[in-house]
């Protein structure tokens, strides 16, 4: 049942046409093997501070903060992988950190965002020297699911090389325009859940304006609906 599972995302990640497609065959592939989250991060190995790309079903707020304020410079389980070429579990990453340090509270906001940083686990990427991706998956707080073992991460190897390759070429491919503040204002709200009536309300504009914004955002990002605007705009940090 899980090599079936995998054989059929590794080859839907191949077909993918976007990064919405990505995160839909991800939400198939977790589903099935009773894992409630995942996170695919790409930066630049060579500049820490370097904005990272996202592609996640974490929560909104988290991804955000995440990309905002440069968790990827404290992430430990991405320091981690710097060093480590092989999967790794988190538990064995976690109690390096101390109580007072920027490591422990990384983990504690994870947490607070409803990351269970004791049952998870991380697949590194390395890339000549010029980038490092690492794919996550974890369980949720307070969550049923199983435990994640070793051989979980061995066997989502595959998935996560084809994944790191497949993003590139999505990203490579749609070169994207930037969005003016406007554009990226109307993105953000729509990514809150807010409508377009709600959107213009809060921005004083008209519904029409709204709407404008978007579809130049959409055109822009080469997204087919205002939702694959969102994700497509969060990865590659617009948002």
């Amino acid at each position: 049942m899980e090599l079936e599972l995998i054989r059929r995302a590794l080859h839907d990640l191949s077909e993918a046409d976007s990064l919405d497609d990505l995160r839909a065959v991800l939400g198939r592939l977790f589903s099935g093997l009773c894992i409630a989250q995942y996170a695919f991060v790409r930066v630049d190995s060579t500049v820490l501070g370097t904005a990272p790309l996202l592609v996640s079903n974490h929560p909104a707020c988290w991804q955000q903060l995440y990309r905002r304020h440069g968790y990827q410079c404290i992430d430990p389980f991405l320091r981690y992988a710097r060093s480590c070429p092989l999967p790794f579990l988190w538990r064995d990453v976690g109690p390096r950190t101390s109580c007072c340090s920027p490591d422990a509270a990384f983990l504690a906001c994870a947490r607070r965002h409803g990351i269970d940083v004791c049952r998870g686990a991380s697949i590194p990427i390395h890339v000549r020297g010029e980038q490092l991706s690492l794919f996550s998956f974890s369980q949720a707080v307070n969550g049923r699911g199983r435990d994640i073992s070793v051989r979980d991460a061995l066997l989502l190897s595959g998935v996560a090389t084809t994944l790191h390759l497949r993003v590139g070429q999505l990203v490579a491919g749609c070169r994207p325009q930037s969005l003016t503040r406007r554009e990226r204002e109307c993105l953000l709200w729509a990514s809150r859940g807010k409508v377009q009536e709600e959107i213009a309300l809060i921005l004083g504009l008209r519904p029409r304006t709204v709407r404008f914004h978007q579809e130049n955002a959409m055109c822009k990002l080469g997204a087919r609906n205002i939702a694959a605007a969102v994700a497509v705009a969060t990865a590659i940090g617009f948002l």
